[in-house]
């Protein structure tokens, strides 16, 4: 059996509870375990990531796939690759909101700049999450600001979901995260391990989620151990299937075992 390098997770739902909490078991093997590389796969951008207890436990010499795998960065906030979307792809964008389905639209592009606009910003300037938002009602001065300053990622989330047509975007209920074309966690998963020289089988990936799938079911990354968490994706195969976060390190700990036992 090959020697497993890389632990690779979600986090919401995955490796942490939907409520932000990390179980106390995954959190004291991934402390006694420094050999392995701890990635963090998530649509989050940095400044979100930050608000889990997670970031404290990941590798903080190896880059994280963030905001949907439009970013390759470390936990430091450098950036070693980022995918930005096109203007095409924003003016495309922008022609399709319905601005009476959208809560808010959200987006990080460094330490010093995010964006958030929203009609009601009184709901939602205040969260922790966007206190440092630079923030927006107007939707013709967000959108100068995103061709200005083109993000990687917009999350939006709406009232009642709709579909985005000629652009690449996944959802979760009514979050919905739009990327540049083409550019997902698996394909830039795949950019990560080739840069770490790391072989997909000496790796395990933690998800529970449909934005994980690009991953899951990508051809070249097919050789990665699977723990799907939950069952919120019946139709989808997994090495290994826990019901909760709370069950993930009990895996994981086996998976490292084997290690120790070569």
């Amino acid at each position: 059996m090959t020697k497993l390098k890389a632990i690779i997770m979600d986090g919401d739902g995955s490796s942490i509870t939907h409520d932000g909490i990390l179980p106390d078991n995954l959190r004291d093997l991934m402390q006694a375990n420094p050999q392995i590389h701890w990635i963090m796969a998530t649509g989050r951008s940095l400044d979100l990531l930050r608000h889990l207890p997670i970031i404290d436990y990941l590798s903080p010499d190896v880059p994280h796939i963030l905001d949907g795998g439009s970013r390759l960065t470390k936990t430091n906030g450098e950036s070693l690759l980022d995918f930005f979307i096109s203007p095409a792809e924003l003016e495309s964008f922008f022609a399709q909101l319905d601005l009476t389905q959208i809560d808010f639209l959200y987006y990080y592009l460094d330490e010093q700049r995010s964006y958030l606009y929203s009609q009601q910003l009184e709901l939602w300037q205040n969260r922790p999450m966007f206190t440092s938002a630079i923030t927006h009602d107007s939707i013709t001065e967000y959108h100068q600001i995103a061709l200005a300053n083109p993000p990687t990622k917009i999350f939006m989330r709406v009232k009642e979901f709709f579909e985005l047509h000629d652009l690449t975007w996944h959802n979760n209920e009514k979050n919905i995260d739009f990327t540049a074309h083409g550019v997902n966690k698996g394909s830039t998963c795949l950019r990560l391990l080739e840069t770490l020289q790391i072989k997909p089988e000496q790796a395990a990936f933690v998800f529970n989620d449909r934005n994980d799938l690009p991953l899951v079911l990508h051809p070249k990354l097919s050789q990665i151990t699977t723990i799907k968490v939950g069952d919120y994706l019946p139709e989808i195969k997994a090495t290994h299937h826990v019901a909760t976060p709370y069950k993930v390190a009990e895996i994981l700990e086996k998976l490292i075992a084997q290690n120790a036992a070569k």
